[in-house]
């Protein structure tokens, strides 16, 4: 083999290797500059608001919207340089819990804040050396399990920077106190929930192959799950899992496909949690990720990624049903001056 096809070699594998960590979101980040819908929602508890955030520029704010569309409401902004990401509505929906994002030349920084609806104020709760990226609340709303990463950095040339070495935390809302659940330093975590039941956790990590993983809050002993199917990349390559309300499915995104450039497809899947069986929910023929179950209806919301091989994600939002083919898209206006309600 010439050495001009041996580069060509070497630049498709590496490309087709940043494709798939892009795909697991073990590279995705929102882009600098980036305006349009950000990839993570919650739904309230009683399924009537979808909140969600939205960049203008390079600084994200939350809003909320009525989960059939509507006009969007904002919800909480940040500093110019900041972002909120990753919202989650307590058990009650009075709270949503949130990390505030921002990044000088040389580090990223981030913190967990809780926004009290009624009061309409933002306390900041966590704000450590390490790296805070997403929460849930406890079943009674009251606590607050995270996920917080020791480093932010990159373990190879051809990867931007991420956060690694990640642990579970629990932040106590009524006395302050934070405390330290797992001593794993996992490379990657992902993904944290409360089971319905309120007995468990449950996440996403990385150890030879993707795995969901429940731990007992009780004991800390944990059971893992790697999900089996029919996925296009042989073995599971999957993100965004999330449970049913009555615990009985997870729904996750995994390759379904590839278009006509060979560039992984992902769709929703639904697998059985007793069976570990998982079988196909949506055909976008897009990039689909980050599902979130309605609490009342057997209906889901996924976001939609239309430019997923391009520079800058085109987000939309999509309601699913778990029991037919139907689906419809929420409709957002945006406020005519963002920020500004």
């Amino acid at each position: 083999m010439s050495l001009k096809m041996k580069n060509i070699s070497f630049i498709t594998g590496m490309l087709m290797l940043f494709l798939i960590l892009w795909g697991t979101g073990s590279l995705a980040s929102e882009p600098d500059g980036f305006s349009g819908f950000g990839r993570s929602t919650d739904i309230a508890p009683d399924d009537s608001e979808l909140v969600f955030s939205y960049y203008d520029g390079d600084d994200a704010a939350l809003y909320t919207v009525p989960v059939s569309g509507g006009k969007a409401e904002l919800l909480a902004k940040p500093e110019e340089g900041k972002s909120f990401l990753n919202p989650t509505f307590s058990p009650n929906g009075e709270k949503v819990a949130f990390v505030e994002q921002w990044e000088t030349e040389d580090k990223r920084y981030s913190q967990l804040r809780i926004l009290k609806r009624k009061k309409k104020s933002v306390a900041q709760r966590v704000n450590t050396d390490g790296y805070v990226t997403e929460a849930a609340f406890s079943s009674d709303g009251k606590s607050l399990y995270f996920l917080k990463a020791g480093t932010y950095k990159n373990y190879s040339p051809i990867a931007s920077k991420r956060p690694h070495d990640f642990d579970i935390f629990r932040l106590d809302l009524q006395t302050g106190e934070t405390k330290q659940i797992t001593s794993k330093k996992a490379y990657d975590m992902s993904s944290l929930e409360v089971t319905p039941d309120g007995s468990k956790l449950m996440y996403r990590t990385y150890q030879d192959t993707d795995q969901l993983v429940f731990r007992s809050i009780k004991d800390g002993k944990e059971k893992t799950m790697v999900p089996m199917g029919d996925f296009a990349s042989k073995a599971p390559i999957f993100s965004s899992p999330t449970l049913s309300p009555d615990g009985e499915h997870v729904v996750f995104t995994d390759v379904a496909t590839k278009d006509e450039d060979g560039i992984f497809v992902y769709e929703a899947f639904r697998m059985d949690i007793e069976t570990k069986q998982a079988k196909q929910l949506t055909s976008f023929y897009e990039h689909v990720t980050s599902p979130t179950f309605f609490h009342n209806e057997n209906k889901l919301i996924v976001t939609v990624d239309k430019n997923f091989a391009g520079r800058d994600p085109e987000y939309s939002y999509w309601q699913i049903r778990m029991d037919s083919e139907k689906r419809k898209r929420v409709s957002i206006e945006m406020p005519d001056e963002l920020g500004n309600g």
